[in-house]
């Protein structure tokens, strides 16, 4: 018994000396990410309330929050971090509540303004983290992260445009997105970190990024709930390539910092 426990606390400890600081950028770039993820799938639970699959995607993404944030609050290299961090989990308990209640377009508003304040603060967590990182390559991780997040709020603004909620601003913000993400993607695509692993990916997430801005821009001829498909689908794929990209930023990171 006593072995087995000590074997336990070893496993515990090795796995916290095995969290890097491209990691917790990582991590914590996906928080905003999830932020976004979260608002979206509530939108398309109303929209689609026919879809069991929806549901199961939303409790995989409140999940995955509420362990991110926990591994998050152990990582002893930002303790110095720890009052933004309980920010957002302040946040996070209202917004966690309120993504799990009964789907409603009144409930569905004051969700949306809650994952833009969410995200704000999980975006100051993840710029924190740079600054204490001190290394340039820390911003790649940081931006690359953050691209996971605009592929998920372009979804959740198309989805809010297509439920009426606030649609003129719902569609200005998805276009800012959309010419956000290219530009930050173009500069990405410029860096002298990137292998040609890296490279690869960047230009296969351009190619989907290219597809996706047909079908807002109206080439597709489509519309309506097959558009709805689309831009999921579409903006998933983006969300996996710059997903991939991040983690391999990460690794760059921390290979730097152990030179």
């Amino acid at each position: 018994m006593r072995l087995a426990l000590l074997l336990i606390l070893s496993l515990v400890a090795t796995d916290c000396l095995a969290f890097t600081m491209g990691d917790a950028i990582n991590i914590s770039g996906r928080q905003r990410m999830l932020s976004q993820r979260i608002a979206q799938t509530y939108l398309l639970k109303a929209i689609q309330p026919d879809v069991a699959h929806h549901q199961k995607r939303l409790d995989r993404a409140v999940n995955e929050f509420q362990r991110n944030l926990t591994t998050l609050q152990a990582f002893e290299e930002a303790q110095s971090l720890q009052p933004q961090l309980r920010l957002v989990a302040n946040l996070w308990q209202d917004y966690k509540v309120l993504a799990q209640a009964p789907v409603s377009k009144e409930s569905a508003e004051k969700l949306l303004m809650l994952s833009n304040q969410v995200l704000t603060e999980a975006h100051t967590y993840v710029q924190q983290l740079q600054t204490l990182a001190n290394h340039s390559s820390a911003e790649l991780v940081n931006i690359s992260g953050r691209q996971r997040m605009l592929s998920q709020r372009i979804a959740k603004n198309y989805l809010a445009y297509y439920w009426e909620i606030n649609k003129e601003g719902s569609l200005s913000n998805l276009f800012a997105d959309l010419e956000e993400f290219q530009n930050k993607l173009e500069y990405l695509m410029a860096s002298p970190y990137n292998t040609g692993e890296i490279s690869q990916k960047l230009e296969k997430t351009m190619g989907h990024f290219e597809y996706a801005s047909k079908g807002f821009d109206g080439e597709m001829r489509i519309q309506g709930k097959r558009l709805v498909d689309v831009t999921i689908g579409t903006t998933d794929t983006m969300l996996y390539n710059m997903d991939g990209i991040t983690k391999l930023y990460a690794a760059v990171l921390d290979a730097e910092k152990n030179k």
